[in-house]
């Protein structure tokens, strides 16, 4: 392998995480419009405990996928700084 191969694959690398990252946005995207969506039934004021358990669900993988792409942040930044 060589040097120059090294610095190809860690590009090609780079634009899949940027990619990644990408699809994780809008992936928490669409899970918070899908939590954000969640109303009481017509005629209702509370959600139901459904609801709210699935509210709570969304939520959680809401953060979950973020902290996904946080860690992911955190790679491409380090493949950044590093001298390829």
């Amino acid at each position: 392998m060589t040097k120059t191969q090294v610095k190809s694959r860690v590009r090609k690398l780079k634009t899949k995480i940027e990619d990644l990252l990408t699809e994780l946005e809008d992936l928490n995207n669409e899970v918070e419009e899908t939590k954000d969506d969640i109303e009481p039934y017509e005629g209702a004021d509370d959600l139901t405990p459904e609801q709210e358990e699935r509210q709570e669900w969304f939520e959680e993988a809401w953060e979950h996928i973020d902290d996904a792409h946080n860690s992911l942040e955190e790679v491409r930044d380090y493949l950044d700084e590093v001298d390829f």
